[in-house]
């Protein structure tokens, strides 16, 4: 993917860097490991030492991939191979270990307890849900059981299976905007962090990972709307379809949970700033895209309580997402897994050397902005999911999928987008040398004496029917230059014709001459008259 200016893709840049240092000078200074006299000395040479080895890293990195050249080899069939095979063992051994976590480990199930109760198949403990994503998560469990049977370990297992579908979705929308390399990285991140296997060592059920699958399905659908309509394959009819679709999406997400606007928000955004592109039919297309979320989102305020009490529905959706405006919590620093932590966002400062070296900065700009909007709006923001710190770290294994992208991938785009503005616009470039090459040789070339013969329109000749008209052959393509004409022997004097029969009645004429002496010859003038 490419954007018509870099210059925002910078001004992101720069952004990014001031919050690194931010991350990585709180997470070093509320580390604990420092003495609190010289506190402040111990972070700042922890910040600057971090942040120096590990763009001397990078830029090693970078260096050892641009000569094994991992760029030219992420476009062959093979690395699609590799990355298909590496992907699916990943998310296998994901899948696997936690499963086998769940079914050896001794332990009493928490958390929201009603989400199974509703679920069990002939229960009496119901409960009554009033959030959308309860009743889902319930409604489904309750067909699960249908085959199983009442057993709560099952429920662990379908909750892990959620996860595992969020990092199949977003490993794919990685791997559409940024490489396999990024998609691998992520894939490994999200299954192996610390913090998302706390899931299965206290095992508790709730909804957040039904919303990380649902997040994951949008990031991935957002992506092949992105990809497509940079590509020019969305163009059709079956694009503003697909555009309404992708609406549909948007617009019910950010009403399960607004925080997921905030983060599709950049990378929708993108659709009007794609080179290559006609600004007013991408505007139509995100206006397509923006009228089908508006409309969704009405539907489901309206659904939830009739259209009279629409007004009072959206009042307190709102005041459920944005009700603690004055409030501001510092969630730079998280207690547990410090040390995982600050590794991770040293780990992220190579983004800053990596932005330089790399040419993929288009992709990777809507990644590194919609984190920076998460963090700006956390402070603002009430109950959304995209504030908690699943999510914060899930955006630290997106930045690291950014990294990896910036190391291994050094060309501009992976791909050109075709139209016939871009065909246009290279043979226009091709012409123009060619052209210069003609002027110069007319230049230095005399013109010639006379006039060049000014070739007749041939008129369509008209053929009867059943004739067979002659095609032409490669000789008749060939210039008859004088080279290749056969030349006309020059005749001299005067040509005349049936020469054989004149000297034919001359020989008759000498013959019938009289021999005799009584002929008198006759001469001009002579008079018979005797």
């Amino acid at each position: 993917m490419k954007l018509k200016r870099k210059w925002p893709a910078y001004c992101i840049w720069v952004l990014f860097i001031i919050f690194d240092v931010v991350m990585v000078a709180s997470s070093s200074f509320f580390l604990g490991l420092f003495p609190s006299k010289d506190k402040l000395l111990y972070t700042v040479l922890l910040t600057v030492l971090g942040i120096t080895v590990m763009s001397i890293v990078t830029f090693l990195l970078w260096k050892i991939c641009d000569v094994v050249g991992t760029d030219a080899m992420a476009r062959t069939k093979t690395a699609r191979v590799i990355y298909g095979i590496s992907g699916s063992l990943t998310v296998i051994a994901a899948f696997a270990y936690r499963v086998y976590v769940l079914s050896t480990g001794v332990f009493e199930v928490g958390g929201k307890m009603s989400l199974y109760e509703n679920a069990a198949i002939g229960s009496e403990n119901i409960t009554p849900e009033f959030d959308l994503l309860s009743i889902v998560y319930s409604a489904i469990l309750k067909f699960i059981l249908l085959f199983t049977g009442n057993d709560v370990f099952v429920a662990l297992v379908f909750d892990a299976v959620l996860f595992v579908l969020f990092m199949i979705f977003a490993g794919l929308a990685v791997y559409k905007f940024l490489g396999f390399a990024a998609s691998i990285v992520f894939e490994l991140f999200a299954g192996f962090m610390p913090i998302f296997l706390d899931q299965v060592y206290v095992p508790e059920l709730s909804t957040v990972n039904l919303f990380l699958a649902m997040f994951g399905f949008e990031l991935f659908i957002v992506s092949l709307v992105l990809r497509g309509t940079y590509k020019g394959k969305l163009d059709s009819v079956f694009g503003t379809i697909s555009f309404i679709l992708v609406g549909v999406l948007v617009g019910y997400m950010c009403y399960v949970d607004a925080g997921t606007l905030i983060a599709v928000m950049p990378f929708l955004f993108a659709i009007l700033f794609l080179a290559g592109r006609d600004f007013k039919r991408d505007l139509l297309k995100f206006l397509v895209l923006i009228l089908g979320a508006a409309l969704t989102f009405g539907g489901m305020i309206v659904q939830e309580a009739g259209v009279m009490n629409a007004s009072a529905t959206l009042v307190k959706w709102a005041t459920y997402y944005f009700h603690n405006l004055n409030t501001f919590s510092f969630f730079l620093i998280y207690t547990n897994y410090k040390i995982i932590y600050l590794v991770t966002v040293i780990a992220m400062s190579g983004i800053g050397i990596g932005f330089l070296k790399s040419k993929k900065i288009d992709a990777v700009s809507p990644w590194l902005f919609s984190m920076l909007l998460i963090y700006v709006t956390i402070p603002f923001m009430g109950a959304t999911r995209m504030n908690s710190q699943i999510v914060v770290t899930i955006y630290f294994g997106f930045m690291l999928s950014c990294l990896a992208c910036l190391i291994t991938t050094h060309s501009e785009d992976d791909g050109v987008y075709e139209s016939k503005v871009a065909e246009d616009e290279e043979i226009e470039e091709v012409r123009k040398p060619v052209m210069k090459e003609e002027i110069k040789e007319s230049e230095t070339t005399p013109a010639p004496e006379s006039a060049p013969e000014v070739a007749a329109v041939e008129e369509p000749r008209y053929v009867p029917e059943g004739m067979v008209v002659p095609q032409d052959t490669l000789v008749d393509m060939v210039p008859r230059d004088g080279a290749m004409t056969a030349r006309m022997p020059k005749f001299e004097g005067t040509i005349s014709l049936d020469r054989k029969d004149k000297r034919k009645e001359k020989e008759i004429e000498k013959k019938v001459e009289p021999k005799d002496d009584f002929d008198v010859p006759f001469e001009p003038g002579d008079d018979f008259d005797i």
